[in-house]
């Protein structure tokens, strides 16, 4: 079966709401979204956030947006490769959302969680039983950026996570949003909007690991780029405690722009790992806002990059209160012509004194075309803090790949043990059931071209 698309216009803002019998409120919300996304700006490489990015490969006017969730499923069909490999890895697990092409999984909650008032279920599902949870989340923040403004008007897949007060949960919540690949045979100028929001009542606990991807495309002709434009937003509230890891892999025909929005209140604790493994370009924009006193977050992130792939990843840590902590630890190996550009803020409001606020970004050159910049900033109004950063750009000692070669190891594989040794205390810091083994075996299969 083909999959239905059409051209993104006011028609097919009306189109979802109406083919999804979505309340009026949602509907008026989606419409107010998408006049302020004609009215916004649209980013240029005068603005310093996409400055290195390449937005003329990007044709806004010819993209079709997909639906994923024209059909309701409990089984896949078909899983592609990735989201297979992430089910073995985790056969312990709270929860599963998947949406995957036009079949989609929704989370099954088990019985004694869900009587605690625990939901984790796709955005489709939540909109209809758990309004009340989530209508204040998707209402909030029209004053956004135009992508931000186009996937609220558009959002059409997602997932919603909510963990009511005092309930902590050991195994992780997975959902997986995956496009172009088990049934779509021509996927040119095709755009998705993934919506995720998670929602930590006081002192609860949870994992959660969050998958954005797509196939290859079946041909290697020149076509024009898809779209995935996904909007993450996580919301802590007093005493919350969230391990997060989002992995964004896709094919080589994907524009991918990611805007995640992390919400911390009174000593609200956030540990996020970023993985960014493939895809034309990846445009991603972290932001942190520690908005209480004793808020915490530790961000590390890790990229590898190959061919003419472009990273471009921005992160803003906001102290918006006293007494609040932020550590960044960003990695990047870039192999072939791939380039990345790393841009971390630090912002520190008047009134947060007494923070703690470092940031560290290291990259490794493994091609001679390869390219990194990294772009660390400092705006602080406060007097009694402790804020620094630290950015590395290097080559890779080609003794040590001799020296591994001389042992009898292929080029493939001493390329391996150097970059996963790059890496290795980012992901030694994941403490997500066995998700540090998995990102090692993605990695290895990258470098081995697999």
């Amino acid at each position: 079966m083909s999959q239905p698309v059409n051209t993104i216009a006011r028609e097919r803002v009306e189109d979802i709401a109406t083919r999804n019998g979505e309340p009026a409120w949602l509907r008026e919300s989606r419409l107010f979204a998408w006049e302020a996304y004609q009215q916004a700006p649209a980013p240029n490489t005068r603005d310093e956030e996409w400055r290195k990015v390449d937005l003329d490969s990007l044709d806004l006017s010819a993209l079709n947006a997909v639906d994923l969730s024209a059909h309701a499923g409990t089984e896949l069909k078909q899983l592609p490769p990735l989201a297979k490999s992430l089910v073995e890895y985790f056969p312990e697990r709270t929860a599963l959302v998947m949406e995957i092409d036009q079949d989609f999984v929704s989370g099954t909650v088990p019985k004694e969680l869900e009587a605690k008032g625990v939901v984790f279920c796709t955005l489709k599902e939540a909109l209809k039983n758990h309004a009340d949870l989530i209508r204040p989340y998707i209402l909030n923040g029209l004053n956004d950026s135009k992508f931000v403004l186009l996937n609220k008007a558009l959002f059409n897949c997602g997932a919603f996570l909510y963990v009511p007060k005092d309930v902590e949960i050991t195994e992780p919540f997975i959902c997986v949003n995956h496009f172009g690949g088990t049934t779509q045979s021509n996927r040119s100028s095709l755009a998705v909007f993934p919506r995720i929001v998670a929602i930590l009542g006081q002192n609860s606990k949870a994992s959660f690991i969050n998958v954005l991807s797509s196939g290859q495309p079946e041909s290697t002709d020149k076509k024009a780029l898809s779209l995935a434009n996904a909007l993450v937003e996580i919301n802590l509230e007093h005493g919350a405690k969230l391990n997060y890891m989002e992995l964004q892999d896709f094919g080589s025909d994907i524009f991918a722009i990611t805007r995640t929005q992390n919400t911390l209140l009174e000593h609200a604790e956030l540990t996020s790992l970023i993985v960014g493994l493939d895809g034309a370009q990846l445009k991603s924009d972290i932001v942190t806002s520690l908005e209480e006193r004793g808020a915490s977050s530790n961000l590390f992130g890790i990229v590898l990059g190959d061919g003419h792939e472009h990273f471009s990843f921005n992160t803003i840590q906001r102290h918006n209160a006293p007494d609040t902590q932020s550590n960044i630890n960003f990695r990047v190996v870039l192999k072939g012509s791939s380039s990345s550009v790393y841009q971390g803020t630090i912002e520190v409001a008047k009134v947060a004194q007494r923070i703690v606020a470092y940031q560290s970004n290291k990259n490794l050159l493994l091609g001679s075309q390869a390219r990194a910049d990294s772009i660390p900033r400092l705006e602080i109004l406060a007097d009694d803090v402790k804020c620094s950063h630290g950015a590395t750009v290097g080559p890779v000692d080609r003794e040590q790949i001799f020296y591994l070669q001389s042992r009898g190891l292929s080029a493939a594989a001493a390329e391996e043990l150097i970059v996963t040794g790059f890496f290795r205390q980012i992901l030694e810091s994941c403490n997500i059931g066995r998700a540090k083994e998995w990102v090692y075996e993605l990695l290895a299969d990258k470098i081995h071209g697999k």
